[in-house]
């Protein structure tokens, strides 16, 4: 069986070939041409388009039996019927709803209750808050329907309107107990004129459509699995799906995420509550990561200066540097902050170009130290932790990560762990095990921290939680996460 996977991330298209008789898989990626300079708000049917050409180019003429889809939660696009556009995709980075996110949070018990609910926190990056925002500006909802990328690919693909409860759990507008549309939460909002997609279970599929068909070079008629989100996806491509693992991804963002048995609430608001494919998932997860990096290497050195140029230059021993907060995108997790700005502070004439990039790298994993401790304090510490994204690509800062953390990490082996998930769901929706020689015969590496790092690094992150707190927002009413000791 020859099965397909395509993912629309943040920032590039994503497909995957996956031969179940032979275990040969065949990736490829591109980076999504976006238009504009805030690439948060994107044209949806142009990176539909991109994905579908990605795919093209592996799959034409291929006997596909398959095709299975991932892409990003929060996301937010308002379709009419037919599924043209009424707005572009705004991406979970898009932070026009945060003036609306500051008086949400001012009401202590509608944080709270809306927590409870949903899982989410006050924020602008859920769509619940993009859809209240559209509606203050002046937009109508009648006859629209609420989409994300990941869900109007499948619509665009299949004619069906449906999503998965996975992704949904992502929109603040799902009953984090009973995983279906909350009815008082679009009540709350005033947001019932708009349109939701039907729920369907992570195993469902429908058949793809001729004008997709012709679009990949394939057959029209093939099953195409309900889409899923990255996030839950690289929970089940990494086979993290049991109490006591972790898995902790540094691509574009950072996040941290552990499989529960029930929805679990932190009482400091510190952490999310959102579904994998196969069950609840108790997480954390901040808006600037590699792309901090990004800026930090075009800011600091030129768009041509390549990453490898920078690693040899790169040294643990370098200390004092200044500290970095990685907010350039707002604050998701700990203190949930849309409207924090980064900083960078302590900042001395003797600082040159490579300290202050690098300096740049620890204020991320520092910022992510941060969530680690606020999980940890909820759901204990991990059996296991798999790191995977960009980070892996950088030996320097891999260290960094194990160094400050202080314990093993398990370096994930599998290329876009994502779209892995998605074909291990595509196996079980066949009747299929999960597991499959072609992604699991491989020992993964691991990382083990330096002891000798240890107060180096704690008083490191003393000096980025001091900057923390000294800039920290008003939250009337709310306990603050960092106010508590890491551990």
């Amino acid at each position: 069986m020859l099965i397909l996977g395509l993912e629309a991330s943040t920032t590039s298209a994503k497909t995957m070939l996956f031969d179940t008789e032979s275990g040969e898989i065949v990736t490829r990626d591109r980076r999504l041409a976006l238009v504009g300079a805030d690439t948060s708000v994107r044209d949806a049917d142009a990176v539909y388009t991109q994905l579908m050409a990605l795919g093209r180019e592996v799959a034409a003429a291929l006997p596909v039996d398959l095709i299975v889809l991932s892409g990003t939660w929060h996301g937010l696009t308002l379709r009419r019927s037919d599924l043209s556009a009424a707005t572009p995709v705004m991406e979970w980075s898009y932070t026009g709803a945060q003036d609306l996110g500051v008086r949400y949070r001012s009401d202590a018990e509608f944080r709270w209750w809306f927590y409870e609910r949903t899982g989410c926190v006050v924020n602008a990056s859920y769509p619940v808050f993009k859809l209240r925002h559209l509606v203050e500006k002046g937009q109508s909802l009648n006859g629209l329907i609420a989409l994300d990328q990941a869900s109007l690919n499948f619509a665009r693909m299949t004619g069906e309107v449906w999503t998965t409860a996975s992704l949904a759990s992502g929109t603040g507008l799902l009953n984090a107990s009973s995983a279906t549309w909350d009815a008082e939460i679009t009540d709350r909002f005033d947001l019932g004129a708009v349109s939701l997609p039907d729920i369907h279970a992570s195993t469902a599929t429908a058949s793809l459509s001729d004008d997709a068909a012709a679009l990949l070079g394939v057959t029209a008629g093939i099953p195409v699995l309900a889409p899923g989100p990255d996030g839950g996806l690289s929970q089940v491509g990494d086979l993290a799906t049991a109490l006591g693992d972790m898995t902790f991804s540094m691509g574009t963002s950072g996040a941290l995420r552990m499989p529960t048995r029930e929805p679990v609430l932190s009482p400091t608001l510190s952490t999310w509550s959102y579904r994998s494919p196969v069950g609840p998932l108790s997480g954390a997860a901040t808006s600037g990561c590699g792309n901090c990096v990004d800026w930090a290497r075009q800011r600091l050195f030129g768009s041509s200066t390549d990453y490898s140029e920078l690693e040899p230059q790169l040294s643990p021993d370098r200390v004092d540097l200044p500290v970095f907060l990685p907010f350039l995108f707002g604050e998701r997790s700990p203190g949930w902050q849309d409207q924090r700005l980064g900083g960078l502070m302590q900042l001395r004439p003797e600082h040159d170009s490579i300290g202050i990039y690098q300096s740049v790298l620890e204020g991320i994993v520092f910022s992510l130290y941060h969530c680690f401790a606020e999980l940890t304090a909820l759901n204990g510490v991990p059996r296991r932790i798999v790191l995977s994204g960009g980070v892996l690509s950088s030996p320097f800062w891999a260290q960094l990560v194990a160094d400050v953390f202080g314990v093993e990490m398990e370096l994930s082996p599998r290329q876009h762990s994502s779209l892995v998930g998605a074909i291990r769901m595509g196996l079980v929706a066949t009747g299929q095990e999960m597991t499959h020689p072609g992604f699991d015969e491989v020992t993964p590496q691991t990382i083990t921290p330096n002891p000798d790092r240890r107060a180096q690094y704690d008083e490191g992150f003393a000096r980025y939680l001091n900057e923390y707190l000294r800039t920290a927002p008003v939250q009337e009413g709310l306990p603050p996460a960092a106010s508590r000791a890491p551990f």
